[in-house]
């Protein structure tokens, strides 16, 4: 008869250091499925587009003033009433233009982090002023953010967008370029 050794017993810190010390991976699967997300994200801001067209940006217009007047963010109402409401050609030039890069870059995977970090902060901008108006559905701008917050986590250019062809050189580049570097992190 063969006796075999004890298994080892581990204690749940060692066990807990262990499965925290591996980065996790996404598969394929999960690759391509972010990808689509990014694809229909940046469909979706490049789709509100439509109804705040140059050169008046008159759809937009009411959602600033109603913005102005449910926000929860002490101080913002005044900067909507007082800045961008009596330069509201200046705001809605860089709305438009805001929601338009953002919806190329993450319809073409093309700095799509970066898409990702415009696409947050213009989201975050619609929840503080507009997540509490009567008749709009908080969580909508909720998701907004979230949806934003996973296309700067995960590099979803780099399936079935330019940044996958982007990577490889940046990445090569950054050794000795800081610039590279930092543009390398957005793809």
């Amino acid at each position: 008869m063969r006796i075999s050794p004890s298994p080892e017993i581990h204690t749940p810190t060692e066990i807990a250091s262990t499965a925290t010390s591996a980065p996790p991976v996404l598969g394929e699967r999960s690759l391509m499925l972010i990808a689509v997300v990014r694809i229909f994200v940046g469909l979706l801001w490049f789709q509100q587009l439509a109804w705040k067209m140059p050169p008046t940006f008159a759809g937009l217009h009411s959602y600033v003033v109603k913005e102005a007047q449910y926000t929860f963010i002490p101080g913002y109402a005044f900067i909507l009433r007082n800045i961008f409401l009596t330069h509201f050609l200046v705001l809605g030039t860089f709305v438009w233009s805001a929601e338009c890069l953002v919806g190329l870059l993450l319809l073409f995977g093309l700095f799509s982090r970066l898409g990702g970090l415009l696409a947050t902060i213009l989201a975050f901008q619609l929840y503080a002023g507009l997540a509490y108006a009567p008749g709009e559905w908080y969580w909508t701008y909720g998701m907004l953010v979230l949806l934003g917050l996973t296309l700067i986590a995960v590099p979803s250019g780099r399936r079935l967008g330019i940044d996958q062809l982007l990577a490889p050189c940046l990445q090569q580049t950054a050794r000795k370029s800081s610039l590279a570097r930092i543009a390398s992190w957005f793809v």
